[in-house]
């Protein structure tokens, strides 16, 4: 099958200088050139073939519900922050009820913020005792429940670990806290090389020997040199050289996609095992076989109370289909409350994105691109938001606001598999699905919620028409499988 054309077409639109995509076009590239290519025996490759997982955003800002930065922008004291893990009791919380919600959903594998910015650790720790054992009524181990819920269920764990910034601790990125002037020593922020030492180091090595993590989920590598990044990923090998590692450990996400190759190889040679994007961004095209793109349910990662813009269940499987069909793995966000409960509407969402995945899973889990990129137009709303950001920063000349991103609502969506392309047809067609540029030759057409009913179909040169019933089998996307001979 051939898989990648040229360029077909493309209308743009400028937006404060920068270039988007808009109005209906037909996606196609080139093939990506890859800094190498993916062997069955690469750690990454698991991660190639699941294709989706849950990330989960949860600490002690979780009972503040004003989400996860809230220590910083409301320039919380560490003495008032610290109380809070007094108070911090998530009778509610159910390892076995947060692990199946995510099988249930079609999700392969979880990643929990171990440790975020705030300093607090979900884990025992011998080194810190601003931790959930030692400083909360509750007094357990939440990642020690939630590896062994993992283990039952058949589902992989990963840890997010912020490394480098961290509120609480004296070298984490202190200057980030200089609101809080008690908490500095007489103005000393902390060495932050005695921080990686006698905290960062010992905790991350923790977690891989006690929970056996599939992947441990490094963020914001703020003032770390390439020396910095080793000795993490050397700790990490040290105990377990299966556990994938994300760029992260070197680099900030928002700069993935503008890495140049000497940078990516700088990945590479560190034992990097895939690129982790820009929070809610989804490439075009990735120079690496494996990479991987985070998104949330609504705006917020962290639990926050009056944040009530979720995303529709067709709107995640879309977003999910688009990362597959571009090569990528998918890890979507819930943000539990301080209680332990999940949002219902989160659960109301997962479980009818897993609904449709029940019925079309085989046209994800272990899919690749295909020539066909799909039609599709830039969402009105994400628009309308980007230009009130760029009037907002002509205004102020506070410039562009980089969590402005641009969403995709597509027709239809393509990806491949076994001698089989998939149609995800999102808007149903009338009457008939026509293809141009089928280069291979069509052996059958059928649908994959309704696989033994064969459809009508002709093939002229490389342009086919398959007859489709009147109406779509499912709301979300119904989804044409073509094989090929």
């Amino acid at each position: 099958m051939k898989l990648f054309k040229k360029i077909l077409n493309r209308t743009i639109l400028v937006v404060s200088g920068v270039l988007y995509l808009t109005a209906p076009m037909l996606w196609a590239s080139t093939k990506p050139k890859l800094d190498f290519e993916p062997k069955p025996s690469d750690p990454g490759a698991w991660y190639d073939e699941v294709k989706y997982g849950m990330f989960i955003h949860w600490g002690l800002y979780s009972h503040l519900a004003r989400g996860e930065w809230v220590m910083l922008r409301e320039e919380i004291p560490l003495a008032e922050y610290k109380k809070l893990a007094e108070g911090f009791d998530p009778v509610q919380f159910d390892a076995d009820e947060w692990v199946l919600l995510a099988k249930n959903a079609g999700m392969k594998y979880i990643v929990i913020t171990s440790k975020h910015h705030d300093g607090f650790a979900l884990f025992e720790s011998e080194v810190s005792d601003f931790n959930m054992v030692d400083a909360t009524p509750y007094g357990l181990d939440i990642i020690k429940e939630l590896k062994e819920a993992c283990d039952r269920h058949g589902i992989a764990l990963g840890l997010y670990y912020s490394q480098a910034q961290d509120w609480y601790h004296l070298g984490g990125i202190a200057k980030r806290r200089a609101w809080d002037d008690a908490q500095l020593n007489d103005g000393e922020e902390g060495d932050q090389h005695n921080y990686f030492e006698q905290l960062a180091i010992p905790q991350v090595q923790e977690i891989v020997s006690k929970y056996e993590p599939a992947l441990i989920w490094f963020d914001t590598p703020f003032g770390m040199d390439f020396d910095d990044s080793k000795r993490f990923v050397e700790a990490v090998n040290a105990i377990n050289p299966s556990v994938l590692i994300n760029s992260r450990v070197r680099y900030n996400g928002r700069n993935t996609a503008s890495l140049p190759r000497e940078k990516r190889d700088e990945l590479a040679a560190l034992g990097v095992s895939y690129l982790s994007y820009k929070d809610r961004e989804i490439p075009e095209v990735s120079p690496w076989p494996y990479w991987e793109t985070c998104m949330t349910l609504n705006h917020s990662w962290g639990y926050t109370a009056d944040d009530n813009n979720w995303k529709s269940s067709k709107r995640v499987i879309q977003q999910l289909v688009e990362v597959v069909s571009k090569g990528g793995t998918f890890l979507l966000n819930i943000g539990p409350t301080g209680e332990g409960s999940i949002p219902a509407e989160s659960v109301r969402i997962l479980q009818e994105a897993g609904e449709w995945l029940k019925v079309n899973g085989e046209a994800i889990y272990g899919a690749e691109p295909t020539v066909f990129k799909g039609v599709g137009e830039v969402n009105q709303e994400s628009l309308a938001e980007m230009k009130e950001q760029a009037r907002k920063a002509a205004l102020t000349g506070a410039g562009k606001d980089k969590k402005v991103t641009l969403e995709m609502n597509y027709e239809w969506l393509a990806t491949g598999k076994d001698e089989k392309v998939y149609f995800h047809l999102f808007e149903w067609p009338d009457g008939e699905f026509t293809l141009s540029d089928c280069e291979d030759t069509v052996s059958k057409a059928y649908l994959v919620a309704a696989p033994d009913v064969n459809l009508s179909f002709e093939q002229t040169q490389e342009l086919v028409t398959v007859q489709l019933p009147a109406d779509p089998l499912d709301p979300i996307a119904t989804v044409l499988c073509l094989e090929l001979k």
